[in-house]
């Protein structure tokens, strides 16, 4: 008995706390036994027999058999004033049960039913077979201005936008009413689930997306982990698509150890058949927003930033650009890799004493050092570093190169110097204000401490010198950049003052850019290359974005990532050419001599940091046979191109000719 009562009240509750369509189905079961049962025990009553319709009537004719009266008595309670008197009592009983059973039960599921599908959507229970529709798959600070993005972008045009996240739903609107009106609002639809359950992610349609962004959750230890493994169920859930078209995936990678892996490591074949992949970190995104894009926001709200050179480091120029980076966290190494990407000018092809100075300030620069150098061990086995303690006064250490490469080291044209100390301490104080008014030094300083509140005051009690020529100093903050912007008078538009070079840096609500300008212009730096292999020179036109994407699509991803960095490179390399405000129609030879060299040292510097290195003497014998060099190249990453650019063979040369005799045509896109 205990195990019946158990099956069907524990069967019941789970119904009708589930669909409304098991909820109907019960109505309809419970309809159906009562009216078996009243229909049996009405044999035990005579009911009057259906008189013949094709005769004239008379007022006590029925026109209807047994189950149909039943029918009527079951569902109009009206219906007992007309049956005889010896049925009226049992007709009483079964107009009594329609009216508890029939007429109340389906109100209560119906009006139950409607509330049900309400509630499910207020939770985002509900999915809908959309299509040509954008997904975003997590929800952290930076989805909200990623999605008033996609709504104020024409080539969005008012298709959907999907978020699936294990946060409330309600929550999610509520944050994303912020910055969204009403208009927008409707194409918000929130989807709650866990992005590594692969039938929660098929409730995404996917498969007629237009696009997709795996953003992750805030505050997951695991955050890189679960992306692939999200990515990893998409594209298991496409390739089941037959003629599944490729979709760009978006992937947001919270560290930069993950992040520079997929730098340089390819997909397989058959994801790269389905998705279009690409990784992006935030920190390297505001890197490349502070130092390539320069500027963040749009309209009103737009914010340009200087760049660091300011007046343009030409052949001529007896200056050097020295960024100091103030705390080695995350976005302070990210700006220090991406400086490092970026800050090549011709004045070191005359004279080698003028390098790029990129310096770090931690407390802990000792162990953020041993770190670094480790990370990017490949760049120290061939240049000079320095180290300096602060507290030991005039200690400065000359860190050497590898001594495997003898003299064949310490030709590159970027250098990095590690200081520790607290930058509030008055040494490192006394140091930046002498570093302002070196006329040599092009400064910057950017501080990137983990705190926020203490990077401001960091930022607002520099030494004097450092507001009084205007130096930029670029201040990181994680939510708002209210404050400084009413301190340095960008918002009222009113006349410098003593903060209006002091800049923010960094938020969280502007981090992801949807402008693909940096990528087409990476795809025409393919093209040139592919040209120049089939044809010996260089193109004069752009081609179709057809033939530009498919070239791009057929390239591995250090490659892509290696014409990503040329591409970065090219408005700075115009600029110490002298070419600030109008691009030139074309280059003279000498220019084009001066920017290859140039080219090439960017290019060593860009393959050191992404994990290739310079061969040894005894691999440099090896790769005088071709097939070794290219096994080398490609299973070791070693490159035998990483050398001075006075080495190279004509050959190879020509190829950075090639680059910057097309800069003008690049710059145009």
């Amino acid at each position: 008995m205990n195990s019946l009562i158990r099956f069907f009240t524990l069967r019941f509750d789970k119904t009708f706390s589930g669909s409304g369509r098991k909820q109907f189905t019960w109505l309809v079961g419970v309809l159906l036994l009562f009216f078996g049962i009243i229909y049996l025990i009405s044999w035990f009553f005579v009911f009057p027999e259906p008189t013949d319709t094709s005769q004239p009537t008379s007022s006590n004719d029925v026109p209807m058999g047994r189950l149909l009266q039943l029918i009527c008595l079951f569902i109009d309670p009206g219906s007992v004033a007309n049956v005889p008197a010896e049925l009226r009592w049992f007709s009483l009983i079964v107009a009594i049960l329609g009216l508890l059973l029939f007429t109340g039960l389906l109100i209560s599921v119906v009006s139950n039913m409607l509330e049900r599908h309400v509630e499910r959507y207020r939770e985002g229970n509900i999915s809908y077979p959309l299509e040509n529709h954008i997904v975003i798959i997590g929800f952290d600070e930076m989805v909200p201005m990623l999605i008033q993005q996609i709504c104020t972008d024409p080539q969005y045009e008012d298709c959907y936008i999907l978020i699936q996240s294990i946060q409330p739903a309600s929550e999610v609107r509520c944050r994303i009413h912020t910055v969204l009106d009403i208009k927008q609002e409707k194409r918000i639809l929130v989807l709650h689930a866990q992005r590594n359950s692969t039938e929660e992610l098929e409730k995404l349609y996917t498969t007629s997306a237009r696009e997709i962004f795996l953003i992750g959750e805030s505050n997951e230890y695991d955050h890189d982990s679960l992306n692939i493994d999200s990515l990893q169920k998409i594209v298991a859930i496409h390739r089941k698509k037959q003629n599944c078209p490729r979709i760009t995936v978006s992937v947001l990678f919270e560290y930069q150890t993950t992040y520079a892996a997929f730098q340089v490591s390819d997909l397989a074949e058959e994801w790269r058949q389905q998705i279009d992949f690409r990784p992006f970190n935030f920190y390297e995104e505001w890197a490349k927003k502070l130092l390539v894009k320069r500027h963040y926001g749009e309209g009103n709200a737009k914010v340009e930033y200087p760049a660091l050179d300011r007046e343009p480091i030409t052949w001529e120029s007896d200056r050097y650009i020295h960024f100091v980076i103030i705390g080695m966290s995350r976005m302070g190494v990210a700006l220090g890799v991406e400086a490092a990407h970026l800050l090549h000018f011709p004045n070191f092809c005359r004279d080698q004493q003028l390098k790029s100075r990129i310096t770090f300030i931690d407390a802990a620069a000792d162990e953020e050092m041993n770190f670094f150098r480790g990370h990017y061990r490949h760049y120290f086995d061939l240049s000079l570093s320095y180290y300096r303690h602060m507290e030991q006064i005039g200690m400065i250490q000359t860190i050497p190169p590898n001594q495997v490469y003898k003299k064949n080291a310490n030709f590159l044209d970027i250098e990095f110097e590690f200081i520790k100390g607290r930058a509030e301490n008055p040494a490192i104080q006394t140091l930046l204000a002498q570093w302002a008014k070196d006329p040599q030094q092009e400064l910057s300083i950017a501080i990137c401490l983990n705190f926020p509140p203490q990077s401001m005051a960091m930022g607002l009690y520099l030494p004097d010198i450092i507001y009084d020529k205007n130096i930029p100093v670029f201040v990181r903050q994680e939510t708002s950049s209210a404050l400084l912007d009413m301190l340095n008078n960008r918002v009222k538009k009113e006349q410098l003052n003593r903060y209006s070079h002091v800049y923010p840096f960094g938020m969280l609500a502007n981090c992801f850019d949807l402008d693909r300008h940096s990528t087409r212009r990476a795809q025409l730096v393919n093209y040139i290359y592919d040209y120049k292999n089939k044809f010996g020179y260089g193109p004069s036109s752009c081609p179709s974005d057809s033939e530009l994407i498919n070239g791009w699509n057929k390239l591995p991803v250090a490659l892509q990532w290696s014409n990503l960095y040329c591409a970065d490179s090219i408005d700075l390399k115009l600029r110490s050419l002298g070419f600030c405000t109008t691009l030139p129609l074309r280059l003279t030879l000498e220019q084009v001599e001066l920017m290859a060299e140039v080219e090439h040292n960017r290019w060593n510097m860009e393959k050191l940091l992404l994990g290739y290195r310079k061969p040894t003497p005894e691999e440099e014998e090896k790769c005088k046979d071709k097939a070794v060099r290219k096994e080398y190249k490609t299973k070791r990453f070693v490159h035998t191109d990483i050398r001075p650019y006075y080495q190279l063979d004509e050959g190879t040369k020509e190829y950075d000719r090639c680059i910057s005799e097309c800069l003008p045509l690049i710059a145009k896109q």
